[in-house]
């Protein structure tokens, strides 16, 4: 394993922490989506990204896990003997099931015991409801689950698109029939692992396919940056949690529909940003008016911060390997916390009284997003951060698994020489962490399978105890913000009461009113 697999997959290992998945809603004809169907095209999907059907070998165990080698840690994948086998394997990964809500599926996926392991890095579920009205087609629903050391949100969306074209029949240049894509299974099958097959199975690490540093110098000037901007992130802000109650995540879903989702993304061009912008001063200030709500002092000396993930892909050096990879960096977006106006104790700043603020800042997460992407030692942070959270994992690992064996633990040593010679200055805590997708409808060629009609899609994670994640995309022509977290992880109503909000900024600062959600 890379940096970047083995910093999520450690912490995965008692209760699958930040196991995925992406629940997509659709309507099609019923013979698109027979069980015969729906097999070949997940067992050709697994026959092209091998990561979807890989298993976990861990290290080897040592007498103190302080002493045990976690890097050592190696994704293996056996290739199947014969087409049969690619068959038999996407069988064992793949379930149907018949009027099922969203609710029940997101809840055992979430709440109940893990779907995923070290020997099931992905799983499929489709569910099907029966139409009254219009027999030959139904209701349908897949949800697509994986571990997030082996994917990344990128990588879902772009295999929900090439599942339903493969589905569909349009990469064959017609309609196919079920034995068509069986057929298909077993032409990949031959070139992948045939006589002549020369294919190399897993992808490499994504640290390795970021541009090389080159020589000691640049490595030097690498890590200096690295350290100066670790020190740059200041954040003084945390949503107040509880503790010592079993973990329960809810998934929230926003969807407003197509006038005013044009409405939003309008509004947010005209002043020069993107809704993602606007989300993170959007967050902020609703936090800072929620706290001044409740009577709470606001700490206006230290800012608000927010970290988010960036795609790393448009950084990698070319390769033919597998789009099914975990491939994204972290940057944070750190914005005031005071408000330009500041009413009484239990009182709220109205919305319109900080219309030009509001601007001002998401013109500022604008900034800061765009410097992150655009410096040319980006890659090199990656490659450091990445570094630097699989060390912070194995720490983790060592001083679970020495608790597990009933062993004592002392305290951390700080990981690198530097945090001993500098000791912070200033906090450097996350108020949340956002998820700005962007326009899902790039990635999903929705006229590539015209008689399937996608019209719903959520993705989540399984949150920390105490965790909480925002979502923000567009979807078939709709703005959706999808919020999830542990409901028992935080003060009673504090999260309730900072969505309810941010809901609120939406309508007053981004639509002119109360706006209609689906």
């Amino acid at each position: 394993m890379g940096d970047t697999e083995l910093s999520y997959y450690l912490p995965s290992r008692a209760d699958g922490v930040n196991d995925m998945f992406l629940y997509i809603g659709l309507r099609a004809p019923r013979y698109l989506f027979t069980p015969r169907r729906v097999l070949a095209t997940w067992a050709l999907l697994l026959l092209r990204h091998p990561l979807l059907s890989s298993r976990v070998i861990p290290p080897p165990p040592n007498e103190s896990p302080f002493h045990t080698d976690y890097s050592s840690t190696r994704l293996s994948y056996t290739a199947p003997a014969s087409p049969a086998e690619v068959l038999r394997k996407a069988e064992d990964l793949l379930e149907f099931q018949r009027n099922v809500s969203r609710d029940q599926l997101f809840d055992r996926f979430l709440n109940g015991e893990r779907v995923l392991g070290e020997n099931r890095l992905s799983y499929l579920i489709v569910t099907e409801s029966l139409s009254d009205a219009e027999r030959e087609c139904a209701e349908y629903s897949l949800l697509i689950c994986s571990t997030h050391f082996s994917a990344d949100g990128v990588s879902f969306h772009q295999f929900g698109n090439e599942f339903f074209t493969i589905i569909a029949g349009t990469e064959m240049g017609s309609m196919c029939t079920d034995a068509d894509l069986e057929d298909l299974v077993r032409k990949e099958w031959r070139a992948r692992w045939g006589p002549r097959a020369t294919t190399v199975a897993l992808p490499p690490p994504v640290e390795d396919r970021l541009p090389p540093v080159g020589n000691m110098l640049k490595k030097a000037v690498g890590r200096v940056d690295f350290l100066n901007t670790t020190r740059e992130q200041i954040g003084g802000h945390a949503l107040p949690r509880t503790t010592g109650m079993k973990r329960k995540e809810i998934v929230q879903a926003i969807t407003f529909d197509e006038f005013t989702s044009r409405t939003i993304l309008q509004k947010c061009k005209s002043q020069g940003v993107s809704f993602s912008n606007a989300l993170f001063a959007l967050c902020a200030l609703a936090w800072s008016r929620t706290q001044l709500e409740r009577g709470v002092e606001l700490r206006t000396d230290l800012p608000i911060m927010m970290y988010s993930a960036i795609n790393l892909r448009p950084y990698l050096l070319p390769s033919d390997s597998s789009y099914w990879m975990p491939a994204l960096g972290f940057f944070n977006v750190i914005l005031p916390s005071f408000l330009p106006h500041t009413p009484r104790a239990g009182e709220k700043t109205p919305w319109k009284a900080i219309r030009s603020t509001f601007w001002h800042r998401a013109r500022s997460a604008k900034a800061q997003s765009t410097r992150v992407a655009k410096h040319p030692l980006l890659p090199s942070r990656a490659r450091e951060m990445a570094r630097q959270r699989s060390e912070s994992a194995k720490a983790f690992a060592a001083e679970d698994d020495a608790k597990e064996l009933g062993l004592a633990v002392g305290p951390r040593l700080p990981a690198t020489s530097s945090s001993i010679l500098q000791k912070p200055t200033a906090p450097s805590t996350a108020l949340l962490g956002l998820s700005n997708l962007g326009n899902l409808d790039g990635i999903y060629i929705h006229k590539d399978y015209p008689s399937i009609q996608l019209h719903t899609l959520t993705s989540a994670c399984r949150v920390r105890p105490g965790g909480l994640l925002l979502f923000g995309y567009t979807f078939a022509g709709k703005l959706t913000l999808n919020l999830a977290y542990d409901l028992n992880g935080f003060k009673d109503g504090i999260i309730e009461a900072w969505w309810k909000d941010l809901l609120g900024g939406c309508d007053e600062l981004l639509v002119g009113k109360p706006a209609a959600r689906l």
